[in-house]
């Protein structure tokens, strides 16, 4: 267990500084925000997550929790905990782009649906519930790749084409698809 929380305040301090790139001056001089919340379409399914799932310094698991249910693999029924930093990405992405509502096209795939998906990776993040594919109406594909590649540490694919944008916090790569 102590290693794992000595992992999760190395990553902290470099996510935290790579957010800061994207915020209002007022975050950066206070801090980020206490209170964070998502609006997000589960496209697939239509089923919605609008509500906090921060404040007061701690992620609420029961937050999470219906969140991770909402980006499911709808396919098998079956849901994994998503991780909480992807949520505050999507947070970021509202404020950056003045958007009230971004779409998931895709978060948790079980591994027997992932390799059902035509070009997607073997070992894709989605299996791990580290990734997503969103959406933001309105938004370039590029402009919201090239936002992400700036703060993530991760992994940011374009897929211009089918309207969307990958990101996961996978080794550190970007593409085109």
């Amino acid at each position: 267990m102590g290693a794992t929380i000595a992992r999760r305040r190395l990553l902290a301090g470099p996510t935290a500084a790579a957010l800061a790139a994207l915020v209002p001056p007022a975050w950066a001089q206070s801090a980020f925000p206490s209170k964070r919340w998502v609006n997000v379409v589960f496209t697939p399914t239509g089923a919605r997550y609008a509500d906090r799932y921060f404040w007061d310094g701690v992620y609420s698991m029961s937050a999470v929790r219906e969140f991770s249910w909402t980006c499911r693999d709808y396919r098998a029924n079956e849901w994994k905990w998503i991780h909480p930093w992807l949520m505050d990405l999507v947070f970021v992405l509202h404020w950056k782009y003045n958007r009230n509502l971004i779409s998931i096209f895709s978060g948790y795939r079980s591994p027997q649906t992932n390799a059902q998906i035509e070009g997607a990776a073997l070992n894709s993040q989605h299996t791990r519930a580290m990734a997503l594919d969103i959406h933001i109406p309105d938004i370039d594909n590029e402009a919201v790749a090239r936002d992400l590649k700036a703060i993530l540490y991760g992994g940011t694919g374009m897929y211009p084409g089918r309207g969307f944008t990958h990101f996961d916090f996978g080794p550190l790569r970007s593409w085109t698809g």
